[in-house]
Parts: structure tokens; C-alpha cells; sequence
């Protein structure tokens, strides 16, 4: 397959080009840097240069491609509006969307049916609507995770993350891809208490979180019973449990 990916040399997106490419798909990808672009074709894909904030430069080829993984990310104010003008240039059932497992609130239970809020949930439905597909990734470990080399979690930890290992979250997107999956998707392989996750440390209060980390300290402490019942039904099948290093 010609595959098209956003991201490519982000924690997860570099995940999901190495399988892609262990799966011998044809693979271009976005990069805004020379060097960027060396790292990628090392690694086996091709590199297109260009800015997710500019659609006119890459849209075409992406739409070109039998299969459209949006795994890229802008990290300054303007991360959500450029998010949505990406969607909006791939609107179709060619992409599938990276969102993330914190448009669920907290839940108790839940899988892909239950419904979602938020800003990602709005893209989700546009891409949803358009018949593609969304991967909500959990908790991802393994490498160089911010989270996981800079552990933290929020008061006596007692609520529940959803985890899964960044080479099984990659290999849900190979099979999403494969076989034209829609829908929505979650990368989950279990469900931890957040102190089990990180059990040499002590909990940090919220408020001193918000103050170090904004709005993210406020999803660390969301409490997430989440299973992945349509990616198992498709045929996904992690590999690998969290074992605190």
C-alpha cells in the first residue's frame, strides 16, 4: 500500500513508520526539516517536506495514497486549529486520525461505542462522518515517553490509565490500515492503577501539577477503565504488559 504520514519523527508517528515499513508498505512522510527528511529515508519512507499548516504543499500527495495516517502534532497555541485545518484537508475514508483516550472523560467502563467531548471528539466526528477511521491511543510506553522518563502521577494514584506498548499501538495502525478498518479504535492492552505504573514514587498534588504542566495534569488524574473491543475484534493482538523498570 502508499501509505501517507504525519508525524513520522514524532515518539508515536516514528513507531508507526518503522512498522509500516517492516510491513513493506510504500510510505511518504511529512517533515519540515532537511534533517528530519535524512531520518526518515534512513529509516526507509520517503520525505516530503512541508508544514501541517500549510495544506497546499502536501495534500495532493496525500490524497494520492491508498491510506492517510494523521499522527502529527503542533505543540504551540495553535495545536487544535491546526489539527482541525489538517482534517479538513484529508477529509475521507483514506484517513485515520490519531486522537487520544482523554475525549472520554472518566468512565467507569467503556469501550469504542461510548461517547466522547471535546475538541478532539469534534474532529473525530468530521472524520468519522466522512467514513475514515480514529485510533485513540492509552498511556504509551516504551522508549523515550515524556511521561514515562519524567514519572508523575497526580495525588494517591488511585485512578486507572490505560496503557499499551508504542510497538502494539503501531501495529493497530498497520492493521487499521491493511484492511480499511473504520470506525473508532482504541490502543489499550490493560488498565493500571496510575501508583502501580509508577510505584518508587509518591504522588504529586494536582494543583502543583496544573502549575508545572497545565491541562495535561488535569487528564493524568482521570480515572479510565477503557477496553479495546473493536481492535480485537479486528484481529489486533498486543504483545507486551507494563513492567515498572
Amino acid at each position: 500500500m502508499k501509505i501517507f504520514l504525519t508525524g513520522a519523527t514524532g515518539y508515536i508517528g516514528s513507531a508507526i513508520g518503522a512498522e509500516l515499513i517492516r510491513g513493506k508498505h510504500d510510505v511518504t512522510a511529512l517533515v519540515r526539516s532537511s534533517t528530519s527528511a535524512v531520518r526518515v529515508e534512513s529509516a526507509g519512507m520517503h520525505a516530503l517536506t512541508g508544514d501541517l499548516r500549510e495544506p497546499a504543499v502536501w495534500r495532493d500527495a496525500a490524497l494520492a495514497a491508498d491510506a492517510i495516517i494523521h499522527a502529527g502534532v503542533e505543540s504551540g497555541s495553535d495545536r487544535l486549529a491546526t489539527d482541525r485545518l489538517v482534517v479538513d484537508a484529508l477529509l475521507g475514508p483514506s484517513l485515520i486520525y490519531t486522537s487520544v483516550l482523554f475525549v472520554l472523560g472518566n468512565v467507569a467502563q467503556a469501550d469504542e461505542s461510548s461517547p466522547a467531548s471535546g475538541p478532539r471528539a469534534e474532529h473525530e466526528r468530521l472524520v468519522l462522518d466522512a467514513g475514515g477511521a480514529v485510533v485513540r491511543p492509552g498511556m504509551v510506553w516504551g522508549g523515550d515517553a515524556f511521561l514515562f522518563t519524567h514519572p508523575l502521577y497526580i495525588d494517591e494514584g488511585t485512578n486507572r490509565w490505560p496503557l499499551v506498548h508504542r510497538d502494539d499501538m503501531a501495529s493497530l495502525y498497520r492493521l487499521v490500515a491493511e484492511r480499511q478498518a473504520r470506525g473508532v479504535f482504541h490502543a489499550v492492552t490493560e488498565v493500571l492503577p496510575a501508583r502501580e505504573v509508577f510505584p518508587s514514587i509518591s504522588g504529586t498534588p494536582l494543583e502543583s501539577a496544573r502549575a508545572d504542566l497545565g491541562a495535561f495534569a488535569d487528564a493524568l488524574a482521570l480515572d479510565q477503565n477503557v477496553s479495546a473491543l473493536r481492535s480485537r475484534e479486528l484481529g489486533w493482538e498486543p504483545a507486551m504488559l507494563y513492567s515498572p523498570s
